[in-house]
Order: structure tokens, then sequence, then C-alpha cells
């Protein structure tokens, strides 16, 4: 099953930083001094985020909490904390020495538990939902997803692309709830790359497809229990970044970019609609992360009318 959201629209840019267009609303800019990068990447129901900062070379995950930031790493390594339940507990990548990454599960109490699937060498974990069910990908080229069940099996995750396709990376990037796993996958296309996002409510055997056309890269990142999803897109891997939901139950999509990026990259989203994710200004190059909020469901299809935004659904 392919939806191929068909665009033709006028992206509208606000003077303001802390405001996004189409409604999407930026509530936090999420900034530390002397940090060269900052990522939020995930959050909860509870608005609780977790994300990751680098300075001087050394890099610590964060939870923001209602009582403020806490940091951690796992071993004393660099940490990158990816995705959060409303348990508290979070799913991330931690360097090792080799070199290469393990995933790890850590719970809101601290204890951590490294997760490396048989089949890959390198690995990071993206996401969790309440149940514990957790889903990732391999870092290096040529390697899939995988969804780690609460029994602690694991089933990989490959996306097969288009006939002719070659896919050579499939990233397993969240799972709600409901059990919906989205992710996206790079490969090439004739002489062309392409990145096409997708999503499924089986464990990874059926592909329910969302790309753009015009776009050679549409990637998602997360996912609600509403079936509200978030991603970015771009016409090459190097190219600007433009940020989006997209709404599974009516095929709504709503693009948007923070006034001055040329990234935008919304990577998590809770029920109440509010986004955790990151931006880059145009003119420094700083790296920071936001916190956003989108409309109520009926205002975004109201919203994707007004702004020409149209879907052509094709199934396969």
């Amino acid at each position: 099953m392919n939806r191929f959201p068909s665009l033709f629209m006028s992206m509208i840019m606000t003077t303001s930083v802390a405001s996004l267009a189409y409604g999407v609303q930026v509530t936090e800019i999420i900034d530390f001094p002397n940090a060269d990068v900052v990522q939020a990447r995930g959050i909860n129901s509870a608005g609780d985020i977790v994300g990751y900062r680098t300075v001087a070379d050394a890099t610590e995950s964060f939870v923001r909490t209602s009582s403020g930031f806490a940091f951690f790493q796992v071993d004393s390594a660099d940490t990158f904390a990816l995705g959060i339940n409303d348990a508290g507990d979070t799913v991330g990548g931690v360097n090792t020495p080799l070199p290469g990454q393990d995933a790890f599960v850590r719970s809101a109490g601290g204890g951590t538990t490294s997760i490396q699937p048989l089949w890959l060498t390198d690995a990071a974990a993206n996401g969790i939902n309440n149940a514990g069910v957790v889903v990732g990908s391999g870092n290096p080229f040529a390697t899939g997803g995988f969804l780690r069940a609460t029994d602690a099996s694991e089933t990989s995750i490959d996306f097969p692309g288009e006939p002719g396709d070659v896919v050579l990376k499939t990233n397993a990037t969240d799972i709600n709830n409901n059990g919906l796993v989205v992710g996206h996958a790079i490969g090439q296309r004739g002489s062309d790359f392409f990145g096409s996002s997708w999503y499924n409510s089986d464990g990874g055997s059926t592909f329910t497809t969302v790309t753009i056309p015009g776009q050679a890269f549409t990637f998602v990142w997360g996912a609600n229990d509403t079936g509200l999803l978030v991603g970015d897109y771009s016409d090459s891997l190097t190219g600007d970044r433009t940020g989006f939901v997209y709404n599974t139950a009516d095929d709504t999509f709503i693009p948007f970019s923070a006034a001055g990026a040329d990234w935008t990259v919304p990577t998590g989203i809770n029920d109440a609609g509010e986004i955790a994710g990151f931006w880059r200004d145009a003119s420094t190059g700083r790296v920071s992360g936001f916190v956003a909020v989108v409309p109520e469901p009926a205002s975004l299809s109201l919203i994707a009318g007004l702004v020409g935004l149209g879907l052509a659904v094709r199934r396969q």
C-alpha cells in the first residue's frame, strides 16, 4: 500500500524562531550554553522529553521533566537518548570501544539493559511503547530495523521498496501503544537515491508507504496513539529539511518550517499533539531542540484545505 501526498503549497515563514507555519506553534527552544549540538528526540504523554547534547566532543543524554533536566551517560560513553515511554523508560544508543554503538533501554530508576540483535553489529533503539516493546535499527548501511518484544525476542524489519529498488537501510523509528510501527528506508532506484517512509501494524510484514512527489527523501520519525505521524522531507540527502505532520486517519498532510531554519526535523509526538524535534539555523549552522504543538485534528483538516494540500492514494 502506498500513500503519495500530492503537494501544492506556498510555504509561510514567520519572523520569529518561536513560531512555525500553518498553526504549528513552537512553545519552547531547548538549548544549553557551550553546547555544539542539542537534539530533542522523544516526548511522552506527560510532556517529558529526551534527547542529547554535545559539548566539547562529548555527548550526554538528558531527560527533561517538570522538575528540570537530568543528564546521564551509559558506561561514561557518548550516549544518545532517542525515545521515552510514559513510565519514563528511555532508549537510545551508546558508543562502544570497538568502535560501534550498542542499543540500550534505561529504566526511570537508572538501570540499563544493553540490546544487540545478533544480526546487527552496530545498533540503536529508537522508540519504546508503554508495554516495553522496542524498535530500532542498525547504524551502518546494508542493515535492517528490528522489533524487540517484551519477552526479549527480536524480529527483523526490512522495507521491500518498489520493484527494482535496491534498499540499503531500513530504520524502525517509533512504535505507539497500538503497535503501529513507523520508520523509513534509504535505497537506490536506478541511478538515484531515495528515502521512503512507511508505517505498519503487524511488526513489519506489510507496509504503507508515505512519499512526497518531487522530493527525493521522506523520513517519518515518530507516531502517537491517534495516528499522527511526524517527520521531514528533502530533495537531497544534504538539502534543506522541511518538517511535516501527517494524519493517517484522513490523509491530512501539513508541512512546516521554523523561521530562519534550513532544517526542521520533528522526531516525536504525544497524544496531546506536543512535538519534540530539532532545527538548524540557516545563518549560523547551530542545531537546537524545540517543542511545538499541532492543531486539533479538525483544525488540521481545515488548515490542509486552506493551504491547498491534496493526497493521492495508491494501494498495492
